[in-house]
């Protein structure tokens, strides 16, 4: 042994340790020749009865060198035996000490046995999730705080999964930006929310060094209420429990409208059906001449008026009272098994104000669907025998938010239609549906596309309306087996009520005279009048028919071909 160079006492500690009569212990330095030295430790403040040496007074311990063993462990320690001499202790099959550990609260560690039969210590591992105040909040959003709440920065070193969790009253878009400093945002990922679907939950991967959240209202009216709750979660397990048979992660392909959730469809031959939108009604509006041939007047009351420069304006005036409306000449025909849509560009060339409505869609003066702004309020319709049923803002069903504020900025107006529903979408989001569950909202879906502006009251203001284009398709081809009909006899034939086609006339005697109306009756101008005297054999025609199809024979033999 080394000596040390100088006096050392022994630590308190240890001599109150020692001198514990509770676990008194004697201690053996054991030698080939047995026992070397050995006293009781627990009546000694010193270890100075131990060969008459004081180690607290000792700078060396050669005194004690010839009565150390004379052999070592076969690591090279001193062979050292510990000997009970009271209740408490006790040694393992490996001459081991038995020893017990306890926390600060005097629990006791437990151990575990592995699948060899060997111990270790119970351990358990405790993940720190906790809420980030930075991008949390209650705070309503408002005009106050321009509708927009914006985190700071929070680190996010030591952390994997980076959660939101958002529930408010009003659509909202949420960006959850990263950055390598805190201050420069190089990574955005941007959500949709909107908030008649419940509340949004995400959890993303931490990859830079800090994060923020920010989210931004898509309209200007206030919430009632915002719950944020941001999470940092050091340990996530974003992978599914299980890979495919080739190791690869398990995943299913799926086409679905995000605002409709509407999938598409696979045939028998695993192939995408597809449709080609076909347009039915509606032109572009091109320079500044209106073209009769495709729209039309009506209405006109005061200084009403609808003047054409790449878009319509349609304006009341300063009249009391005015108004106008401008009207498709063909109407869209609704074929059974095929939707049709309505789409709209348009813009409210003055603030909405009382006394004046707006409106704008496919409908007649008895049926059909629209938007409107009536005073102040946006809304929706539909019209069923001359009878309006509205659905005003504060009051929508769809992902846009109950509640729309319609301004004077431009807007996107879609509306899908068939026999089951009529759907309505502002600037691409689902705005409303009206469900036809028991009864139909309307007598007919064979629509123009309409536009009004209407002042009452006394209204003196030349409240103005712009429409960019309007139109309606049909989403997907005609395609339907035609019908035929085999006519001799002079009378007059109602062949169809309704909108259809008019494929082909094949006249077989070579006499008389065959008219046919785009009408339910002989009245109104003829589509068509046949000499059957100077034609003879097939006659194609393939024209559309709006109202109906009725012919009148005088002379002749034919067959219609007609769908």
């Amino acid at each position: 042994m080394s000596s040390s160079n100088s006096t050392k006492p022994i630590p308190d500690q240890y001599r109150e340790s020692y001198s514990d009569n509770a676990k008194a212990r004697r201690v053996t330095l054991v030698g080939s020749t047995g026992l070397v030295i050995g006293d009781d430790l627990a009546t000694e403040t010193t270890l100075s009865s131990i060969d008459g040496k004081d180690f607290a007074t000792e700078t060396t311990l050669s005194s004690l060198s010839s009565k150390l063993p004379s052999s070592l462990t076969t690591n090279n320690n001193l062979k050292i035996s510990i000997e009970e001499l009271e209740s408490g202790v006790s040694v393992n099959s490996n001459s081991q000490l038995k020893t017990t550990l306890f926390d600060s609260s005097g629990n006791e560690f437990s151990s575990q046995t592995d699948a060899n039969g060997g111990h270790y210590l119970g351990t358990t591992i405790k993940q720190a999730v906790y809420s980030d105040p930075n991008n949390s909040s209650t705070t309503n959003l408002s005009a106050g705080n321009s509708y927009t709440f914006t985190g700071t920065s929070t680190t996010t070193l030591g952390v994997a999964g980076l959660q939101i969790n958002l529930k408010t009253d009003q659509n909202a878009t949420i960006y959850v930006d990263q950055s390598v400093d805190g201050t420069n945002w190089d990574i955005t990922d941007t959500f949709s929310y909107y908030y008649s679907k419940g509340g949004f939950s995400e959890t993303i991967q931490a990859t830079n060094s800090y994060w923020r959240v920010r989210v931004v209202l898509i309209g200007t009216t206030a919430t009632t209420y915002f719950r944020l709750n941001s999470i940092l979660c050091p340990v996530v397990e974003a992978l599914p429990r299980a890979l495919n048979n080739y190791g690869r992660l398990k995943t299913s392909t799926g086409i679905i409208d995000e605002e409709t959730g509407t999938r598409v469809e696979v045939d028998q031959l695993n192939s995408l059906k597809m449709v080609t939108p076909v347009r039915l009604v509606g032109t572009q509006f091109s320079g500044t001449t209106k073209d009769t041939n495709f729209w039309t007047e009506s209405g006109v009351v005061g200084t009403g008026s609808v003047t054409q420069s790449g878009e319509i304006l349609i304006s009341t005036g300063t009249t009391a009272n005015s108004s106008i409306t401008y009207t498709s000449v063909r109407t869209a025909r609704k074929v059974t098994g095929a939707s049709n849509q309505f789409r709209a560009v348009a813009r409210l060339g003055t603030d909405p104000q009382a006394n004046n409505v707006r409106r704008l869609g496919c409908y007649t003066d008895t049926d059909g669907l629209f938007f409107q702004v009536s005073g102040t309020t946006f809304g929706v319709g539909a019209r069923k025998g001359g009878v309006d049923t509205i659905v005003n803002s504060g009051s929508f069903n769809g992902n846009y938010g109950s509640s729309v504020v319609m301004d004077t900025s431009i807007q996107r107006l879609v509306i899908n239609y068939d026999h089951l529903s009529a759907k309505f979408f502002v600037n691409g989001i689902l705005l409303h549906t009206i469900t036809a569950s028991s009864t139909a909202y309307a007598n007919t879906l064979n629509f123009p596309i309409k536009m009004e502006n209407t002042n009452s009251g006394g209204n003196t203001t030349d409240n103005i309306f712009y429409v960019r284009f309007a139109c309606i398709v049909r989403l997907g081809n005609l395609i339907t087996s035609p019908l035929s009909k085999y006519i001799t006899a002079n009378n007059t034939y109602i062949l169809k009520y309704g909108a259809g086609n008019l494929q082909k006339i094949v006249n077989v005697n070579n006499a008389g005279t065959i008219t046919i109306y785009d009408n339910i009756s002989a009245t109104g101008t003829p589509l068509v009048v046949i000499d059957g005297g100077k034609i003879l054999g097939s006659i194609a025609f393939d024209i559309p028919f709006y109202t109906g199809l009725t012919v009148v024979n005088s002379g002749a033999s034919f067959v219609v071909v007609y769908e």
